[in-house]
């Protein structure tokens, strides 16, 4: 399974509240329900920063709103994780 995290710019409202950072665990693209499906890509088009945790560690897959391919040291994640709101 993949675990995606998000960062949005400051003062973004997602799903009816101000949010700076998020989590989806367990999202896996090939077999999304229609839910998850929808979240990922509000989530995706809001996201100034995006990255992905799998099996094969961590990835930065946006930066400043461009795609990018990068891996990470999961240290760089804690912070992120601790302020992270799941979706």
């Amino acid at each position: 399974m993949i675990d995606y995290y998000y960062e949005f710019p400051e003062g973004t409202k997602f799903l009816g509240e101000r949010i700076r950072f998020a989590f989806q665990r367990g999202y896996h693209p090939d077999f999304p329900d229609t839910t998850q499906a929808t979240i990922r890509n509000e989530a995706y088009q809001l996201a100034i920063n995006e990255w992905i945790e799998n099996a094969n560690g961590l990835t930065m897959v946006r930066e400043n709103g461009r795609n990018v391919h990068k891996r990470c040291n999961p240290k760089v994640m804690t912070w992120i994780k601790l302020q992270a709101r799941e979706l």
